[in-house]
């Protein structure tokens, strides 16, 4: 491993001159600044990201957490965040939760034991009205924005998400104009306030064309692509 001063050594200058240029210092000419870089560059030197970090208390580390990497609407939510991350000099932990409210507190533990700068979770929605680790967050004051939607447990985090009722509707309403009468609709889990917002647009559309819904055409599809493609089938 090239440390500082064996570039020092090879350009002859001090171990503080070349800390210097790694840090862009006022008082290094662009002369040196421009030596010392090009040999550090080839002589393979990496700085120490670990060591940078505990100096200046951040670790340019994000944690993002998703319930599966095979959900396609996660897929396309990862891209755009690490790409930012990375325009802003941050690399992205990633870790999947499996809809598990166990294995979400583990991961963002773990997420947490590795000094994430900030989180980005998408929660395990549960009926329970407080979650531990959720507690925990703000407690420690940890940088934390929710990917989905919010629930009792952690209605206290800024989040992203989607107007549920509003693309319900608007989709139910499309296919009413393409002539459509009979249109199923594949529901998440009940109890879930997104999937009741969803209902309620798909049979608000219903009654404004004066369609009667029909509860037969309504299919519980929990949150899974395979429970999704079993509900589609029937």
């Amino acid at each position: 491993m090239v440390r500082l001063k064996d570039i020092a050594a090879r350009a002859g200058v001090s171990v503080m001159t070349v800390s210097k240029v790694m840090h862009d210092a006022s008082d290094i000419s662009a002369a040196t600044k421009n030596r010392v870089r090009k040999l550090a560059e080839q002589m393979g030197y990496v700085p120490d990201s670990v060591a940078q970090g505990l100096r200046n208390r951040t670790t340019k580390l994000f944690g993002l957490m998703i319930s599966s990497v095979t959900n396609p609407i996660f897929a396309r939510m990862v891209l755009p965040i690490e790409e930012r991350a990375h325009q802003m000099g941050y690399e992205v932990i990633l870790a999947q939760s499996m809809n598990l409210p166990e294995r979400e507190e583990l991961v963002i533990r773990r997420l947490l034991s590795r000094r994430v700068d900030g989180l980005f979770l998408s929660p395990v929605y549960r009926l329970a009205p407080t979650a531990p680790i959720y507690d925990e967050l703000l407690r420690r004051g940890t940088p934390t924005v929710l990917v989905g939607h919010r629930a009792p447990f952690c209605s206290q985090f800024v989040s992203i998400e989607t107007d549920d009722l509003l693309a319900s509707y608007s989709l139910t309403k499309h296919l009413v104009k393409l002539g459509h009468k009979r249109i199923a609709f594949l529901t998440g889990p009940p109890f879930a306030p997104y999937a009741q917002e969803r209902l309620e647009g798909y049979c608000r559309a219903l009654r404004e064309a004066q369609i009667e819904w029909d509860y037969r055409l309504i299919f519980q599809a929990t949150s899974t692509i395979y429970e999704g493609a079993k509900a589609a089938l029937q």
